[in-house]
């Protein structure tokens, strides 16, 4: 099955590192999924909603395999938006150390 993660937001709230939405096989979409530090590593929390017994999943994996799968991604995904938004804060701050220079308009490409 193919499934592709988009990070929505970092953070570093409680034990949520980030929100993320999930696409399967380019047919189904599933929204607000929140990827969770746990004490035995990182999983992916669904969409649940409070019930009178608690908590009750909206949606999730059947199969062990495709839980797996699911973090993975969601685990993969957050590690690269991570890495991009260093990447950026690295930038800024050089571009703040630099000599600002007047060049004219200035045109912001992909």
């Amino acid at each position: 099955m193919k499934i592709n993660m988009k990070v929505y937001s970092l953070e570093q709230e409680g034990k949520c590192l980030a929100q993320l939405s999930a696409t399967l096989d380019n047919s189904f979409a599933i929204r607000g999924l929140r990827l969770m530090e746990g004490k035995n590593g990182l999983f992916l929390n669904f969409p649940s909603y409070k019930g009178r017994s608690g908590y009750v999943d909206i949606c999730f994996p059947i199969t062990t395999e495709l839980r797996q799968q699911m973090t993975s991604t969601a685990v993969a995904a957050y590690y690269q938006a991570l890495e991009h938004h260093q990447e950026q804060a690295e930038r800024l701050r050089g571009q703040q150390k630099a000599p600002v220079q007047e060049t004219g308009p200035v045109m912001e490409m992909g």
